[in-house]
């Protein structure tokens, strides 16, 4: 049974070759006695073929064309993203010189008189406990203990408690429970501030006290000298006093410059 099954697969198949053969000579002579004939049908059976063919051939050129497109935009946008980057590193570098140019600027053109001796700041808080600076002036500039601190013309912070030749410790007024005789300014009224730390004070007072937001207080007994300002006020129903929380003025913890009186 195995051998007649093989037998009939075996002449099936030269039956198929030799049907295509003929199929093929048959056509091979019919293309040779009528040519233009044959073309024509050749034509008009291969335009579909080849319309296929040739839109494949378009549809993987323009695959190749997209992926080429999408490889040579992925380096662009790579190429600007750097560019971006370095002139992102140049801005933040421009930025830093020229705050620190402004900085120098501003320091160099005030009108500061010979009894105040401009020193940068090297340690500021947390670098530095409670609320205390170290600068880089100290006796070999003519600075000593009990000279008053500025980080501006008008804005006082603290005073000199340790003295080196080069360096200097500040204390600042705000300093934790350190007490300040302080003067509001609107009212010529005295207040005793009590230090916070953080650059922040505060004084218990009766709440018929005329004490209000923004008021200023300064430093008794010299010009121009501002400690802080009122920024908030605790009012309790129960109680008869009030809270009165007060700011030295500008960003002491940021300044890089500050100016001894060493008169």
């Amino acid at each position: 049974m195995i051998y007649l099954l093989k037998s009939r697969e075996k002449n099936g198949n030269r039956a198929r070759n030799i049907l295509i053969l003929s199929v093929f000579v048959l056509l091979s002579i019919f293309a040779f006695i009528f040519p233009n004939f044959s073309r024509g049908v050749f034509q008009t059976l291969g335009k579909p073929v080849w319309l296929i063919r040739d839109q494949m051939v378009d549809w993987a050129d323009d695959v190749k064309g997209f992926f080429s497109l999408k490889s040579s935009l992925v380096a662009q946008v790579e190429n600007l993203q750097s560019q971006v980057d370095t002139l992102s590193l140049k801005t933040v570098d421009y930025d830093t010189v020229l705050k620190e140019n402004q900085d120098l600027k501003a320091v160099l053109g005030r009108n500061v008189t010979a009894n105040r001796v401009i020193s940068r700041v090297l340690s500021r808080p947390p670098q530095s406990p409670y609320d205390t600076l170290v600068i880089d002036a100290g006796s070999g500039d003519g600075i000593k203990p009990g000279n008053k601190v500025y980080i501006s013309d008008s804005v006082i912070v603290g005073n000199i408690t340790n003295v080196t030749p080069h360096t200097s410790l500040v204390e600042m007024f705000s300093s934790g429970d350190k007490k300040t005789e302080a003067q509001q300014d609107r009212t010529g009224t005295s207040y005793e501030l009590v230090g916070m730390g953080g650059a922040n004070f505060s004084i218990e007072v009766p709440k018929e006290a005329d004490i209000l937001w923004g008021d200023v207080f300064s430093y008794p007994g010299l010009l121009q000298s501002v400690l802080g300002s009122v920024y908030y006020i605790d009012t309790n129903s129960q109680s008869a006093f009030k809270t009165i929380f007060i700011r030295i003025s500008g960003n002491v913890f940021q300044s890089k410059w500050v100016f001894v009186d060493t008169k």
